[in-house]
């Protein structure tokens, strides 16, 4: 009977564990930054209605111009050169977030969501006060 009992405890508190784990993992996100901040991936969604998937993108910034690129089809949309026009205040303080504009298209927006403690995060703050 005891054993039955201690078999009960140990599977919810391992599924307790693991449940825990699944949000703290889900919580990162991962960055790759080069050392001048120049080249890094970050998180793009398009600033539409029907868009709520965010996609992970390589970006390069030239001069005042973001080169972005991406692999697999979902990320064709995005890929070309794109204009940053201004950072958003929002209250969360582990992610940044940006609102860019692809060069020669005006109605085209996307939302740019990196990491408050990347090294890039200065780059993209310079960009936007241009």
């Amino acid at each position: 009977m005891v054993g039955n009992i201690y078999n009960a405890i140990s599977v919810v508190a391992f599924f307790a564990v693991g449940f825990g784990l699944l949000r703290i993992i889900n919580r990162l996100e991962t960055q790759w930054v080069s050392s001048d901040g120049l080249r890094f991936t970050a998180k793009i969604c398009l600033d539409s209605d029907n868009s709520d998937k965010w996609l992970d993108v390589r970006i390069l910034v030239d001069g005042d111009a973001l080169l972005i690129t991406g692999r697999g089809r979902k990320s064709i949309r995005l890929r070309g050169k794109w204009a940053m026009s201004y950072p958003i205040d929002k209250p969360e303080d582990r992610r940044r977030h940006y609102v860019i504009v692809q060069h020669g298209e005006t109605r085209i927006n996307a939302l740019l969501r990196v990491p408050a403690t990347s090294r890039c995060v200065a780059v993209l703050d310079a960009l936007s006060k241009k």
